[in-house]
């Protein structure tokens, strides 16, 4: 009997483990992705924004996107609201203004919308802000795009968007 129950709760625990996306804080992504070079996701989003809930509720809680991103990304979560003191390439951001933080500002260009999902190359400095809610279907061409690294052998963004067939996600 203890064999079994030991064994369910492993079973337990991985399912959980492997369900849901590994989030790190974003200075732990930008390191992590120095030293392997993956792609770091960004999901930029407010307390107080819907979207930004169902976003967490529905896409980031997909067994397929979960699996994809854990395996191809470093996740991270920025709350463009907070107070918290972030480093970021020699820098140290704040909430200097009270109302979006400092980091937030400069990810979205100053075009604030929540949710952002933001896909970042750090070492050639690309940024690419995603604003709106997106669905399983909807972020799989960005998710292909970047963690499959095709952004170095295509063309442009639409060249590569009008050839992609989705993978079976």
């Amino acid at each position: 009997m203890k064999k079994y129950i030991v064994t369910l709760l492993l079973a337990c625990f991985a399912t959980t483990a492997f369900s849901q996306i590994q989030w790190v804080s974003f200075e732990e992504a930008m390191a992590l992705s120095k030293k392997d070079g993956k792609p770091v996701l960004v999901d930029v989003y407010t307390d107080w924004c819907g979207w930004c809930k169902r976003l967490d509720a529905t896409t980031y809680k997909d067994s397929a996107v979960v699996a994809y991103v854990n395996s191809h990304f470093h996740a991270t979560k920025l709350n463009a609201e907070t107070n918290n003191k972030i480093t970021y390439r020699d820098s140290v951001y704040t909430n200097s203004m009270g109302k979006a933080h400092d980091l937030a500002i400069r990810l979205l260009n100053g075009k604030m919308s929540y949710p952002t999902t933001i896909f970042m190359i750090d070492d050639i400095n690309f940024i690419a802000p995603i604003p709106g809610y997106l669905t399983k279907e909807s972020i799989q061409p960005y998710l292909f795009y970047f963690g499959e690294k095709v952004y170095e052998t295509a063309n442009t963004w639409e060249s590569f968007l009008k050839g992609f067939n989705a993978p079976k996600f």
